[in-house]
């Protein structure tokens, strides 16, 4: 016998099916609690978990790693159950942050995992929270710091008088001529014009400085292999030994000197001598003088007196 399908039959079948894939949905996205994706729970302890609610994301490194279970007060804190998915371990001493997405984005827990080789267990709580700037109180502070900005301009131009004015747009005026005036040396030095741009755009210079090097080059090569007169007083042992005996030979004549040895040495230390000498000279100036009134026979004598 031959069966037909009633409608009511195919109302039920489209209604089964719809309960089945609402099921389905319900376990992939885990709005049900019963049919959760497995994990595990951490907790956590936060000052303010304002903008937080049951299934804000729990990421690690910018990845999804599990949702906020529930949030509860606790004392005056606030406890956050966190859902971790089955699988993804945490280290002990890894950091909790309330992050934001953007600069008025939704929230959401940052996991910054630690170093530890030991890792949380369910039921866990991490220690250590990073506590994030408050925005609301980061806008105040930007909203005083302005109102105190505008309030030190008022009162900076109300300390302003008409000198004080005058003597800012002189100074803005002199600025703005040397401004000019700077200009126009670069514009001048890009030109070639100048000493300065003569130095910069000649090439004639570099060519000279170039030569000049290269010949301090070749002197120094010549002084190294021993050429030339340069080279030879570097090189010439023979040379330098007979410099080092001259000036042995000076210093021991400057040692006689200072002993008062020899002639010249006498002559500068020993008093008698330049006693002898001072009293000579006294004799010969004082013959000098007498000359102008003798005759000649009288001077000749006079001389000869004066030596024998």
């Amino acid at each position: 016998m031959n069966r037909q399908v009633t409608p009511e039959l195919k109302v039920g079948i489209l209604v089964l099916a719809a309960i089945l894939v609402l099921l389905y949905m319900s376990f992939r996205i885990g709005s049900l609690g019963g049919f959760r994706e497995q994990g595990y729970l951490l907790y956590v302890t936060v000052e303010n978990a304002g903008g937080l609610d049951p299934r804000t994301p729990v990421q690690i490194a910018g990845v999804e790693v599990g949702k906020v279970d529930r949030i509860k007060l606790e004392g005056y804190k606030a406890l956050i159950s966190l859902h971790i998915r089955k699988g993804v371990p945490v280290p002990a001493d890894s950091k909790v942050s309330i992050k934001t997405q953007g600069v008025l984005g939704d929230k959401y827990i940052e996991i910054i995992p630690g170093k530890a080789v030991q890792y949380l267990a369910a039921g866990d709580r991490i220690q250590d929270v990073v506590t994030p700037p408050d925005l609301n109180q980061v806008f105040a502070e930007v909203g005083t710091a302005a109102k105190n900005f505008g309030d030190t301009m008022k009162d900076f131009k109300g300390l302003l008088g008409e000198p004080e004015k005058e003597a800012i747009k002189k100074s803005l005026a002199n600025i703005e001529v040397v401004s000019s005036e700077f200009k126009k040396i670069s514009s001048d030095i890009e030109k070639g014009k100048g000493t300065l741009g003569k130095l910069v755009k000649d090439d004639t210079l570099y060519n000279d400085a170039r030569e000049t090097v290269s010949s301090l080059k070749a002197v120094s090569k010549d002084i190294e292999q021993g050429k030339g007169a340069l080279g030879k007083l570097a090189k010439d042992e023979a040379l330098y030994d007979e410099t080092k005996e001259a000036v042995a030979g000076i210093k021991e004549f400057t040692d006689g000197l200072k002993k008062g040895e020899g002639t010249l040495g006498k002559l500068a230390k020993d008093d008698s001598l330049y006693n002898e000498t001072e009293k000579a000279m006294k004799k010969v100036q004082k013959g000098a003088e007498g000359l102008q009134e003798m005759t000649p026979v009288t001077v000749l004598g006079t001389i000869f007196g004066i030596f024998f």
